[in-house]
């Protein structure tokens, strides 16, 4: 892990890099879910970042996606001496709080005379991915907290708003129950017999 400090207007900026070679030990947890104060912690190694609202999570996930589809030349497994212990010093960790979309994304280095190497730049983290196996377990553990953050984050003010406007459309436009009619049959009237009419008698008749 490398760490740079840069002078800016607040009077300094703090970048970190962090190298990945190999599989990583990670780690998502979601944090008091479903209140105000709900969180996504995701650690990678010694940095972990804490994700505050659900656009953040896509954003980070997003960047991992971009890197995954420019990836295709780094190596299966790197140079496991490139994070190699330095003798006397502890390993340095990192943690940084994320919200509202920081600035995101991803960009494959490929320089002469040096290594492949993938840059995944989350905010103020640089994460310097050096082979597949990094990069797969790096990417699932952003994804696992885009997954988690569904969940996780209550529904914003315009999100609860947009839902109580279509749960109140759908009610003002559904479809109307069909009664079912029941057929009445109609019993057919019996018609009457024919009256029968008096033969009229002929003359030779009345005499018999």
């Amino acid at each position: 892990m490398e760490v740079v400090a840069q002078m800016s207007g607040s009077g300094q900026a703090i970048k970190v890099v962090v190298s990945l070679v190999g599989p990583q030990d990670v780690a998502v947890v979601a944090h008091r879910p479903g209140t105000d104060g709900a969180a996504i912690s995701v650690r990678v190694g010694g940095s972990l970042i804490y994700i505050h609202d659900a656009e953040t999570a896509s954003c980070f996930h997003r960047a991992w996606q971009s890197g995954a589809q420019q990836a295709r030349s780094l190596p299966v497994r790197s140079d496991p001496t490139r994070v190699m212990p330095v003798a006397g010093v502890a390993e340095p960790a990192v943690m940084m709080e994320a919200a509202e979309s920081p600035p995101a994304g991803a960009r494959l280095d490929q320089a002469p005379g040096r290594r492949t190497s993938l840059w995944v730049t989350l905010g103020r983290i640089g994460f310097d991915v050096r082979d597949h196996a990094a990069l797969r377990s790096a990417m699932a553990a952003f994804r696992r907290a885009d997954n988690l953050a569904a969940t996780a984050f209550p529904p914003t003010p315009e999100e609860r708003a947009c839902d109580q406007a279509a749960r109140t459309a759908a009610r003002l436009f559904a479809t109307p129950n069909h009664v079912a009619v029941k057929p009445v049959t109609v019993s057919p009237r019996s018609t009457p017999p024919a009256r029968a009419h008096p033969v009229a008698r002929t003359a030779i008749g009345r005499a018999m």
